[in-house]
């Protein structure tokens, strides 16, 4: 035997393990791609069913403010009623029209005329009547439209008694197409369904139309269980990838469905571009021989290390890309409410001049109050964006530091709650005056974060407590803001102050982007404060604010106090 054949044996032997570990790394790296492809369809199910719920939120909220409309209890149809629905509806393009329904199921007065369309059958009115709040329909065909509906009902009390319902139809097709532009792909499926396992929201416009039933659909089940997953389904011309999410709040599910095959090509394209190279490593050993057989190895190593580290730079820009969106669609939903609240006292000072020619001091008022609530809860969102982003970046705050009176600050915040949140009871227990050193708006900001998660996580109404007090050595101003809402596990509760994380029992359940906290944790800490948190499960949570207190001159400490 040749020397040169020698050092090719034992060069064989030596590159044979790191041949199959480099095989083994294409197997693990091919594995990785379809998990990171399934990962991704179902990052596209969860934020369509976000985008879903958010659609559906908004309109909600706008059928529940224009109803509050003082026109409406009397119960009887005038032109400027009508006007107001006709302009009502002509603003929501997404509208198929809006009527005010009496209770045995007959319209009083619609945007569109008269409209003898009896909906007292109609489970989502009796409920709307029954209950007393907003109910959301099943799919339907839209009597008027002939098209895939979804209808909001919001209860009105009558002056006479009892209550009538504005009722607004909601086609989806226009809707649909949004979301299957922004979600779908040539080659996906993807549906949403109602309750009763009906398709409304389908990429083949005629089983959305004909609200084709779909309950042995693979993945359906799940979604209207509340599940969020991916399966892999065999069908007759082979295997289809389906990630499954639930809409959150109205039973509801998302299906996306894809063929495998085209699902997973690119994975596969990967793993055979990296055996050829692995083939073209192996002819190149064999060609130049031991020349370059020692330094094989660390080649190869490097090629794959450098693999991992970009495929690990494609998952983090991925990821950065999720929470953008999930960012901003929180954004939008959080700036709507304020919008809606303003341009429902504006129409009300409107109806005002033009039934009567003045406003009453009292209703102007009111309206000013609102309109000026709005634009301030919109200018602290915005703010408070504006700091998020500082704070993403690693950059201090610029704090504008001086004394502030923290109670009137919190019972301020306290009566903007009452108004946005009528469900919940809010009580403030505090002394006359508590002084800290701050910056008044993000602090503002800090506690409102508080109250809103406060709102959020206890979603069924409740009561919310604020306690300012002072602590034991007088030192400190404390702001404690309790709730009675689904609580927080014990794993979590460091864990929730961290950017972009959240309870482990909320995941899925309730919307949210997880820069809250962190960002209130970092506003207090930087006035020398600090945010902490205790909570038992399923009975709520109490987070507290410390800030160094300001003690005046003609204040004594807590012992010279209580001697």
């Amino acid at each position: 035997m040749s020397q040169r054949a020698r050092v090719l044996g034992i060069l064989a032997l030596a590159v044979l393990p790191l041949v199959l570990l480099v095989a083994a790394r294409i197997w693990q790296q091919y594995e990785a791609d379809t998990a990171r492809i399934a990962a991704d369809r179902l990052a596209r199910a969860t934020m369509a069913a976000f985008a879903v719920q958010t659609f559906v939120d908004s309109h909600v909220a706008t059928v529940r403010t224009v109803a509050l409309h003082p026109g409406f209890a009397a119960g009887r149809a005038t032109p400027e009623l009508q006007e107001f629905l006709r302009r009502i509806a002509s603003e929501n393009p997404d509208w198929a029209g809006a009527a005010l329904v009496g209770p045995a199921g007959y319209a009083i007065v619609a945007s569109r005329g008269a409209n003898p369309v009896y909906i007292g059958d109609r489970e989502y009115f009796r409920r709307a009547i029954d209950s007393g709040r907003p109910a959301v329909s099943s799919a339907l065909i839209g009597r008027l439209t002939g098209r895939p509906t979804i209808v909001i009902a919001a209860p009105v009390a009558l002056e006479a008694g009892g209550r009538a319902a504005l009722v607004a139809p909601l086609p989806t097709d226009q809707f649909a197409g949004q979301l299957l532009e922004r979600f779908g792909e040539p080659s996906m499926a993807l549906a949403v369904v109602d309750g009763e396992a009906r398709t409304f929201i389908h990429t083949e416009r005629s089983r959305a139309a004909a609200l084709e039933p779909v309950r042995a659909m693979p993945g359906v089940a799940a979604a209207l269980n509340g599940e969020q997953g991916t399966l892999l389904a065999p069908e007759a011309a082979g295997e289809v990838l389906v990630a499954h999410a639930p809409v959150p709040g109205y039973g509801w599910g998302v299906v996306l469905s894809e063929p495998a095959e085209a699902a997973f090509a690119d994975a596969r394209r990967l793993a055979l571009e990296r055996a050829a190279g692995l083939a073209a490593a192996l002819v190149l050993v064999a060609a130049i021989g031991w020349i370059l057989g020692g330094r094989l190895a660390v080649l190869v190593q490097r090629a794959v290390s450098a693999r991992a580290e970009a495929d690990a730079a494609r998952a983090n820009l991925e990821r950065a890309l999720r929470t953008r969106d999930e960012f901003l669609a929180a954004a939008a939903h959080d700036l709507r409410n304020p919008l809606a609240l303003a341009r429902t006292s504006t129409d009300l000072l409107e109806q005002s001049v033009a039934r009567t020619g003045s406003v009453p001091p009292e209703r102007l008022a009111m309206c000013l109050r609102h309109i000026d609530s709005a634009l301030r809860r919109m200018a602290a969102q915005l703010d408070g964006f504006l700091d998020v982003a500082r704070l993403q970046m690693g950059a201090a705050l610029a704090l504008d530091l001086g004394e502030v009176d923290l109670v009137p600050l919190v019972r301020q915040m306290i009566d903007e709650c009452r108004q946005t949140s009528p469900r919940h009871r809010f009580s403030l227990e505090a002394p006359p005056a508590l002084s800290a050193r701050a910056d008044a708006a993000r602090l503002q900001r800090a506690i409102g974060n508080l109250l809103h998660n406060a709102i959020k996580y206890s979603a069924d109404g409740g009561s919310v407590l604020v306690t300012l007090s002072r602590s034991a050595d007088g030192a400190q101003a404390l702001v404690a803001v309790r709730d009675h809402g689904i609580g927080i596990a014990p794993e979590d509760l460091e864990r929730i102050f961290e950017r972009f994380e959240r309870g482990s029992n909320v995941v899925g359940r309730i919307p949210g982007t997880g820069i809250g906290l962190a960002g209130a944790r970092q506003i207090v800490e930087q006035h020398g404060g600090t945010l902490s948190v205790q909570s038992v499960l399923g009975e709520g949570s109490v987070f507290t604010i410390a800030l160094p207190a300001v003690v005046r001159a003609d204040e004594a400490p807590p012992a010279q106090a209580a001697a």
